[in-house]
């Protein structure tokens, strides 16, 4: 197996089921290793759309009422984002660019999704391609990158820092959202916690690693917090009823109670949003 990718150690079998983990830094990951291909095969419009979603697309509200949360954020540590450009690694269905764009001199992004890609420049237009970041040229300098939720799908998240710091400028900034493998609720879940859930999550960063990590690059972080969630009631039932307990007799009578029409915030602490500063 490779080393570990935030420090260069051995790994050994982790206490839960089909991970590993650091025998120095404690980083953990899936015992799994995936071709581009199979990795590419795993984000098909079935994943947005009923495996791992609900509906994304049908979500778009919802998704997007949480990303001006993260941009408001983001924003505290960017100034005069009308002169910078961002670039979005994961860029999905385009909604974070989506919100972006209005504060952003230029936006830009990439997805392996095919599906994904495709409804963020047809129907939303926006600066976006079907590609891999590590062989991809962004059309702007990058200023700004956000990695919403993406590090933990990545084969080798290390080598998307790693660009990030040879092409950005100094002062350069870089936002990661992940699971927190630190948390208390990962912590006391354990197998359980719903972020273990491999070949789509392959890594399972803590605060720590993920500081780590970004040290090793150049970046030092500026700010360390947790992020909650808004999501859509229809989303959650789906989720819980659908997904991981296969009752659809229940998931339909809520649909037709007309509850699920709403949305909440929850905020578990467990999610990361780490704000890191080119040095």
């Amino acid at each position: 197996m490779k080393p570990c990718l935030v420090c260069g150690s051995d790994y050994r079998p982790f206490n839960i089921p089909g991970l590993v983990s650091c025998t120095s830094c404690g980083f953990v990951s899936a015992d799994v290793a995936l071709s581009n291909a199979e990795l590419k095969a795993l984000y098909s419009r079935q994943y947005f759309q009923g495996e791992e979603y609900r509906d994304y697309i049908d979500d778009r509200p919802v998704i997007e009422k949480h990303f001006r949360g993260r941009l408001k954020k983001l924003l505290e540590f960017v100034p005069d984002p009308g002169s910078k450009s961002l670039f979005e690694i994961g860029s999905a269905y385009g909604f974070f660019l989506a919100v972006a764009r209005e504060y952003f001199a230029n936006v830009e992004g990439v997805d392996i999704s095919t599906d994904a890609i495709s409804y963020a420049t047809q129907e939303l237009h926006l600066p976006a391609a079907e590609a891999d970041f590590l062989d991809y040229t962004p059309s702007y300098p990058i200023d700004v990158a956000c990695l919403w939720d993406t590090v933990e799908h990545l084969e080798s998240p290390h080598l998307y820092v790693e660009k990030l710091s040879r092409i950005m400028p100094t002062g350069g900034i870089i936002a990661i959202t992940t699971g927190d493998m630190g948390s208390t609720v990962a912590r006391m879940r354990g197998r359980h916690w719903r972020q273990i859930h491999p070949p789509t999550h392959l890594h399972y960063f803590s605060k720590q690693t993920v500081t780590d990590l970004l040290k090793r690059h150049g970046f030092r972080v500026c700010y360390s917090g947790s992020d909650g969630q808004y999501r859509s009631l229809a989303t959650i039932a789906y989720v819980i009823l659908m997904i991981k307990h296969h009752q659809p007799a229940i998931y339909e009578t809520l649909k037709r109670t007309g509850i699920l029409r709403f949305s909440l915030y929850l905020n578990l602490f467990d999610i990361m949003f780490i704000i890191a500063r080119k040095q």
